[in-house]
């Protein structure tokens, strides 16, 4: 199959969207972590990148059921069409810079705001003034993304809350040692946080890369190629790395102020709801799930204690995203499509 310069010059445009979707992410994934003194800042990202940078590799033995999803949003036919392949390509350009747009300039407010909903609204609506609305896979949109946009944090929040209760209860008669205990637990962890991070945020990338090698190739692929998910991996660990500090203390410290056995809980109810969500294939946003979780760990253990000024302002972010980014995807379409 013959890729050209425009193949290439998008695919690299798709992976500094991870790049930045890590530099946002990585916060979240480390954010409690940091906060409650259980390692520096830098070891944490460390670590976390490590993790990132091996689960991508996991879709060759679970699946890319996220990338099928992402890759389905559009009807492949529309944009499979050689006689429209200048229109395909400049919807998925449009689509990635609204979605790289949005990253940046929540990332710059230090709002944890979804990469993933970022680049699903991008793309819809981008797929809207390409193709119409008959040709967008409103099942799979609907299903498995909007509903998530609600059902995903009200799970982490009820997760979060139920876990930190029973980690009360059995721990109630423990001595002051129990708070060391804590803080190593969390880096175990942090690493199942980590990878379910990356396993589920790799996918929506990889799933773009398997729209551009159907544009390009008259047929949508059946799988990703190996080293879309190496690109992918290198991308997103390499984003981690660097992750955004703006964004660690909003997580951190801005919404509830954690101690070693609330950020044990929020990590293992968020890395349990991503890998529930991973395997059902949806597109879910770590910032929703991990924010969640913390305002579920707060209330459990206070509730006064919430922020819940931030947390107001953290879920207009949540709700905004979609529409605006979809709407910004259809407005890049538009102008670009004047040049294509």
């Amino acid at each position: 199959m013959g890729l050209g310069l425009d193949f290439w010059a998008l695919t690299g445009l798709v992976f500094s969207f991870t790049y930045v979707n890590g530099f946002h992410d990585g916060g979240n994934v480390v954010a409690t972590l940091i906060a409650s003194r259980a390692m520096s800042p830098r070891a944490a990202l460390v670590c976390a990148s490590v993790v990132e940078l091996a689960s991508p590799f996991a879709v060759l033995l679970i699946g890319a059921s996220v990338s099928s999803t992402v890759k389905s949003l559009v009807d492949e036919a529309a944009y499979t069409d050689p006689a429209a392949k200048h229109v395909a390509v400049t919807f998925i350009a449009a689509g990635i810079v609204a979605a790289l747009a949005w990253n940046l300039a929540t990332w710059y407010f230090g709002l944890p705001a979804s990469s993933s909903h970022a680049l699903v609204g991008g793309v819809v609506g981008s797929g809207l003034a390409a193709f119409g609305a008959g040709n967008i896979a409103w099942g799979f949109f609907l299903g498995k993304v909007v509903v998530m946009v609600f059902a995903a944090p009200l799970a982490g929040f009820l997760v979060g809350f139920a876990i930190l209760r029973g980690l009360f209860a059995l721990t109630r008669n423990a001595s002051v040692r129990v708070n060391a205990f804590f803080r190593r637990a969390q880096w175990a962890n942090m690493a199942f946080l980590a990878f379910n991070h990356s396993f589920n945020d790799s996918q929506k990338t990889i799933g773009i890369v398997m729209i551009l090698l159907g544009i390009h190739a008259g047929h949508a692929e059946a799988a990703p190629p190996l080293w879309a998910i190496a690109c992918s991996a290198t991308a997103l660990a390499s984003g981690i790395m660097f992750g955004g500090f703006r964004i660690i203390r909003t997580v951190g410290t801005g919404i509830y102020r954690v101690r070693p056995i609330h950020s044990f809980a929020s990590q293992l109810a968020s890395g349990a709801v991503i890998l529930t969500s991973s395997l059902a294939g949806a597109p879910v946003s770590s910032s929703q799930i991990v924010s969640s979780s913390v305002m579920g760990v707060g209330s459990a253990a206070n509730y006064k204690s919430v922020r819940w000024s931030v947390a107001g302002r953290i879920l207009v972010s949540w709700l905004i995203t979609i529409p605006l980014a979809g709407a910004l995807g259809a407005l890049l379409f538009a102008v670009f499509n004047l040049f294509a």
